[in-house]
């Protein structure tokens, strides 16, 4: 087994090159929705320079989505920084080759500048590559420390820290979109009265939404993928006044139709407006919980790995009138 980090000298000097790493990121982030029958693929993008950069590609099946997903959990946050294999030892030395043509780099002394040159020529003409610390978001979300380690082709071991599917499955939640609630309230939103139940549809089935995210570096041997998949399990109303009974209700979904669907029919707890909204509305609140699993696979059926990630909600609000019944005295 081979190890050896390239790692600049000094702080500054780190937050520099760690932001030259960032410029080169090719993990894409965002992406798009896609219909039923076509999921929408979001590769990384070509560096354009000759770097041998691995990438992290984005599958979204989102049916009707969406809004990003808000993790139920105040205390989680996704990946922000992981080693991916990325360079040759000849494109390593190019890259660096075209930054010292670029021209003194700030925070770059010249101890930083050799040891780098010294680094890719003791790895000349050997087999593997070097892995670089990717930051997701900025230089700053990723501890100082080495930004380059060499691995060995065949090394079974890779770097610590380096991508793997619990990384993908991550920042695969961070980027799944769902659809916000279809719902449809019966009487009409903008018929309701006093003193009658306000009863629960969907306009449409709901689809379960999933996100993959792969990396496939053959020359590296990495070919990796994990898929998190987010299926809504309940409807939670909130009548938006302290003038309903009750204030709010929760529904547990079923599967209908090929879909996650509601229906308040003869539910035990139907909002009630006790008061009319006068010339005003009632902000009316419908948010879904989705349960959220994993597995190590490009697939959404795969086996669910252990530790599911925290639950997913998507939310809608629509403003209700509620007046007060109209009766004809004679």
């Amino acid at each position: 087994m081979s190890r050896r980090s390239l790692t600049p000298h000094g702080t500054r000097a780190a937050v520099t090159v760690a932001a030259l790493a960032c410029g080169l990121l090719i993990a894409s982030a965002g992406g798009a929705a896609a219909d039923r029958e076509s999921p929408t693929v979001t590769p990384g993008a070509d560096t354009g320079n000759g770097d041998i950069g691995s990438s992290v590609r984005y599958e979204y099946h989102s049916p009707g989505g969406g809004q990003p997903m808000t993790s139920s959990s105040g205390n989680w946050s996704p990946p922000v920084c992981w080693f991916e294999p990325r360079y040759t030892n000849d494109a390593l030395a190019k890259h660096n080759e075209e930054m010292e043509e670029k021209g003194p780099l700030e925070g770059i002394d010249h101890d930083t500048a050799e040891n780098r040159e010294e680094e890719t020529d003791a790895h000349k003409d050997k087999d593997g590559m070097w892995w670089e610390r990717t930051p997701v978001m900025s230089p700053r979300s990723c501890e100082i420390g080495e930004l380059w380690i060499w691995v060995d082709r065949g090394d079974p071991d890779p770097p610590a820290e380096a991508v793997d599917p619990e990384i993908l499955a991550g920042l695969a939640y961070d980027r799944t979109k769902l659809p916000a609630p279809p719902v449809d309230l019966k009487p009409d939103e903008d018929r309701n009265v006093v003193n009658l139940p306000t009863k629960i549809e969907f306009s449409e089935p709901l689809d379960r939404v999933w996100t993959t995210a792969s990396l496939v570096n053959a020359e590296a041997g990495v070919n990796i993928a994990a898929t998190t998949v987010a299926e809504p399990v309940s409807l939670r109303i909130d009548a938006g006044t302290e003038y309903a009974e009750p204030s709010s209700c929760t529904y547990d979904l079923v599967e209908a139709d090929g879909g996650y669907e509601v229906n308040s029919e003869g539910a035990g707890c139907n909002i009630t407006y006790r008061k009319s909204s006068g010339e005003g509305t009632y902000p009316m609140e419908a948010q879904i919980v989705w349960d959220v699993t994993w597995n190590p696979t490009a697939s959404p059926d795969g086996e669910p790995a252990n530790g599911d990630l925290p639950d997913g909600l998507s939310v809608s609000e629509q403003e209700v009138t509620v007046k007060e019944i109209q009766t004809v005295v004679r």
